[in-house]
């Protein structure tokens, strides 16, 4: 009888301590579901473009200078203003259009980046502009577009932003896609 018992009041345990985590559960999965909105990613994951001198690199660049002091509109209207832009323009002018929240002026120039590097079979900023496009369409909330870039950069060990996507990062991705 003392076994019955006693099997009873195991059995109990394990029930009421499977019902406890069932319910951690579903309310961890309701919090992640909350948190992965492509705004809440973009917010929480966006870094600012540090722009890299090179020693010795000739000639002046309003756009350049405007980007390094900070003054985006500066940064465009440079851009707008430009006859011939070199790849770092478009990249600079880019991330100045996604700061200043017009993500969809941003993906359009991040992508020009790109099309261009396959035409001249080149890869000038290609790893910033892909990172940036995907930022672009999360910001633009468009989580479907930016996912097989992310994973893309995921998968690439090399990639200058491979540590920014990791696994936590892209199961949030999953969800903002399914999301939709």
């Amino acid at each position: 009888m003392n076994e019955i018992v006693s099997y009873s009041n195991r059995l109990t345990k394990i029930l009421y301590s499977a019902a406890a985590f069932s319910l951690l559960l579903a309310v961890f999965a309701g919090y992640l579901y909350q948190k992965a909105t492509p705004l809440k990613l973009f917010s929480e994951n966006y870094r600012s473009y540090d722009r890299h001198i090179l020693r010795g690199s000739s000639g002046f660049s309003a756009l350049k200078d405007a980007y390094s002091k900070g003054e985006l509109d500066s940064v465009i209207y440079d851009f707008k203003a430009s006859n011939s832009p070199v790849p770092e323009d478009y990249l600079l002018a880019g991330i100045a259009y996604l700061e200043n929240k017009q993500p969809q002026k941003a993906i359009a120039t991040f992508k020009v980046i790109i099309q261009k590097n396959i035409e001249s079979n080149s890869d000038f900023f290609q790893e910033e502009a892909e990172y940036y496009l995907a930022m672009s369409y999360l910001d633009n909330q468009q989580p479907e577009k930016a996912m097989p870039i992310f994973k893309n950069i995921q998968a690439d060990k090399e990639n200058r932003y491979n540590s920014t996507v990791s696994d936590w990062f892209m199961l949030k991705m999953k969800i903002s896609v399914a999301r939709k």
